[in-house]
């Protein structure tokens, strides 16, 4: 992107504004709802974070390398909200929130399948596909789980570094 080009700094700005806006109400709404944990809307608030933390990386690059304006300086304000917000909500809270319960989420499922695998009764036809659904949302969560514990060191990281 070209920090010169007054036009793509203020489509970058309007994407951070609405993505920013979007990740705001998937969070409130995803703590309102916290204990429905599904998979597809947690890495869907990942990935938000992720995009908004991108988009942050680059206008701070472009608004501080400029002369102060007042422009400038309402975009700088408007990141430290963001950045605020992301820190206290996100990732003291929420993201913690969801390691958690991924976590028992894991070890309850891993549970049902070792209760259910013990008796070595043949299964029947329905017991094997509840079986095999078991088994694939173990998959997905625990795949979940590696996702979040990779953005739990890439955020341990940026603390150290801090």
């Amino acid at each position: 992107m070209d920090s010169n080009n007054p036009q793509s700094n203020n489509e970058t700005v309007d994407l951070f504004n609405s993505e920013s806006k979007r990740l705001e109400n998937t969070i409130s709404q995803f703590v309102d709802n916290s204990e429905e944990l599904a998979i597809p809307k947690i890495i869907e608030v990942y990935y938000q974070v992720i995009n908004i933390k991108s988009l942050i990386k680059l206008l701070r690059t472009n608004f501080e390398e400029k002369k102060t304006t007042k422009e400038s300086e309402t975009i700088l304000f408007r990141i430290q909200e963001v950045e605020k917000f992301i820190d206290e909500k996100f990732d003291r809270d929420l993201h913690l929130l969801i390691m958690s319960k991924l976590k028992k989420v894991i070890e309850k499922t891993m549970k049902r399948l070792k209760d259910t695998t013990s008796n070595h009764k043949e299964k029947s036809k329905e017991e094997l596909e509840i079986h095999a659904k078991m088994y694939e949302s173990l998959r997905q969560s625990m795949s979940t789980k590696e996702f979040v514990e990779q953005y739990h060191k890439e955020l341990s990281n940026s603390t150290i570094e801090l």
